[in-house]
């Protein structure tokens, strides 16, 4: 018994897959998550950030409160984290 295929449509090279739309979507989801990742301490690989130096800890929680190693101080590092370029098939996140 064999199956016979048979194309009707466009060739699959001819169909579009992606669009600036949806790459701008997953930017936006790339970012929550690093953002998200960042704040709960936790590096690219899911590993707990080294810990901040004894003297700079103890400006930090001067100035904020006491917490744990999140990249955040003031909060503009990982609010200026943007799109920097987009395309049809790619996002690039980066800061300004």
């Amino acid at each position: 018994m064999g199956v016979t295929v048979i194309r009707t449509g466009k060739p699959l090279t001819d169909i579009k897959l992606s669009t600036r739309d949806l790459m701008r979507e997953v930017g936006l989801l790339a970012r929550e998550r690093v953002i998200r990742r960042t704040l709960a301490g936790q590096d690219q690989d899911g590993q707990r950030f080294e810990p901040y130096s004894a003297a700079y800890a103890l400006q930090k929680a001067k100035e904020v409160g006491p917490g744990g190693v999140n990249l955040q101080l003031s909060g503009a590092m990982l609010n200026a984290l943007t799109i920097i370029d987009l395309t049809d098939k790619s996002v690039t996140l980066g800061f300004r």
